[in-house]
């Protein structure tokens, strides 16, 4: 089952157990393996452990966290996100890479 919170819970959430923070819509929610309307937006320095990628287990084994999201396509929604959890991870002291899955800096400016 997959632990979801709303944008408006980011401020208060205890991100420390997950390795990975994914955005999701809607409908990647309500089916199952649907995976078209997710994006992961952060993932942590230290996801994977040396014996989870021996064991050819660290995809199972790695903690997410979903946040919903009305629209993926709506750029200024996901930066308004991307901004308020890069706030929430810093106050946590929790380091890590944007957009793993893409090449480059991510969608915001570092800075």
């Amino acid at each position: 089952m997959k632990t979801v919170i709303t944008q408006q819970e980011i401020a208060d959430a205890d991100l420390r157990p997950y390795k990975e923070i994914w955005l999701t819509s809607k409908l990647a929610l309500t089916e199952s393996g649907h995976t078209d309307g997710e994006l992961c937006l952060w993932r942590a320095d230290e996801a994977f452990t040396h014996d989870m990628m021996s064991e050819g287990t660290h995809d199972q084994n790695l903690k997410r966290i979903w946040l919903n999201v009305d629209d993926l396509d709506d750029q200024e929604q996901v930066l308004a996100i991307e901004q308020r959890v890069r706030q929430r991870l810093v106050e946590l002291d929790l380091t890590g890479e944007f957009y793993p899955a893409e090449v480059g800096e991510g969608h915001a400016s570092e800075g």
